[in-house]
């Protein structure tokens, strides 16, 4: 343990930092998948970031907490052999795996989430506008349907009125019709009626012409047989 601290002093902290992650970080895995598998620096204060496994080598750099790194393998001690990128350029290194986690760190998580919330929030603010487009829209809708309901009882009460009027105009046209069918065969009976009638005058006229001549011819055969004789004179035979 003396050589330990005297080997490099920060090695007490970061087995406390180790201890208390602990119980907080979920297991590393422990073997390496073809081609490595993405882990994230635990959330905690940067880390060293270290050429061999072991705390006496070199650091190569601090790795802060949430950093993405990719885990190559890790040895029977407990240090992971990791790739870090670093402006396009890998560069290999080691760290202890319980100083890694497999989910990004709360501060991560929580950047991750603000910008899902900006999002929800955008994308709920375009849904409200579109809202109040569709509801403008909808009263606007609303109120030609209701004017157009009116003019279309309107135009009901109208059609009824003139259905009405319709019908009294077809009983009035077959009145009509019936009214000078009705005419058409009293004039036909009385123009029966006047020839019968005429006849009927000629027959009489005729029947009083004969009558007439009758008593004449009657008249003149009466006056013929009772006519009295005259005075003879005596100088004639």
């Amino acid at each position: 343990m003396k050589k330990l601290v005297k080997s490099n002093h920060s090695i007490l902290p970061l087995l406390t930092i180790s201890a208390l992650l602990t119980t907080l970080a979920p297991s590393v895995q422990a073997e390496s998948e073809a081609g490595g598998y993405t882990n994230y620096v635990t959330d905690s204060i940067e880390i060293p970031f270290r050429s061999q496994p072991g705390y006496k080598y070199k650091i190569l750099r601090m790795l802060r907490s949430g950093s993405k790194v990719t885990v190559v393998e890790v040895n029977e001690d407990g240090w992971a052999k990791l790739l870090y990128n670093h402006r396009g350029e890998d560069i290999e290194g080691w760290m202890p795996s319980i100083l890694l986690q497999a989910q990004p760190i709360a501060r991560e998580k929580v950047a991750d989430l603000e910008k899902k919330v900006a999002y929800v929030e955008k994308q709920l603010n375009q849904i409200k506008l579109e809202k109040q487009t569709l509801q403008s829209r909808f009263n606007e809708t609303d109120e030609s349907l209701k004017s157009a309901k009116k003019v279309n009882y309107e135009l009901e009460k109208q059609l009824e009125e003139i259905k009405k009027l319709s019908g009294n105009a077809i009983q009035l046209n077959e009145d009509n019709r019936q009214m000078a069918q009705h005419i058409q065969k009293l004039e036909n009976e009385n123009t029966i009626l006047t020839e019968q009638i005429d006849q009927s005058e000629d027959v009489v006229k005729r029947q009083w012409f004969l009558t007439g001549g009758g008593v004449l011819l009657l008249g003149l055969i009466i006056g013929r047989l009772f006519r009295m004789p005259g005075r003879r004179k005596w100088n004639t035979l």
